[in-house]
């Protein structure tokens, strides 16, 4: 499985200075529609598929910093980023897509790039198939702090 990870991870680094420029862009188009944005810039994707955890998903592991904003900007009061958007950034020998989780009463949008390879993650394919919703867990180096988001459509995920 280590060596599944490293070669998704390696894949995904072909086309990554590519998604974060359209996660910029993305960013871009909803600062000047009047939202408030916050990009994260994962070290690490991984997934989790049902059978091995019960909040199947992305697991993104960010920076302290980034983290630490992450958990005031989903705390703050009358906040529910219970919006999600997926746009198809890159389908080539991995599945990349650039994720925006929303709140529509503060008008704010969490951006991040998620990837996973259909050959080394066919359990996971499996989980989109079959499971009504899936978490994308943010979480530091240490895992001492984590945030989490809900995705209730997880074939928008799956390839065309």
């Amino acid at each position: 499985m280590v060596r599944g990870k490293i070669n998704r991870t390696n894949k995904a680094l072909a086309d990554w200075a590519d998604i974060l420029t359209e996660i910029d862009e993305v960013s871009a188009e909803l600062e000047d529609s009047g939202w408030e944005t916050l990009v994260l810039h994962p070290g690490d994707v991984a997934t989790t598929d049902a059978a091995a955890a019960a909040d199947a998903g992305f697991r993104l592991l960010v920076p302290d910093s980034e983290l630490k904003t992450l958990s005031s900007t989903v705390s703050e009061p009358d906040t529910a980023f219970d919006q999600f958007e997926v746009y198809r950034a890159r389908d080539t020998n991995v599945r990349i897509f650039v994720v925006v989780v929303k709140s529509e009463e503060t008008m704010q949008a969490v951006l991040y790039p998620v990837f996973y390879d259909p050959g080394t993650d066919r359990s996971f394919v499996e989980t989109l198939r079959t499971e009504p919703e899936i978490r994308t867990t943010v979480s530091d180096l240490g895992d001492t702090r984590r945030c989490s988001f809900r995705h209730t459509e997880p074939a928008l995920f799956l390839p065309e």
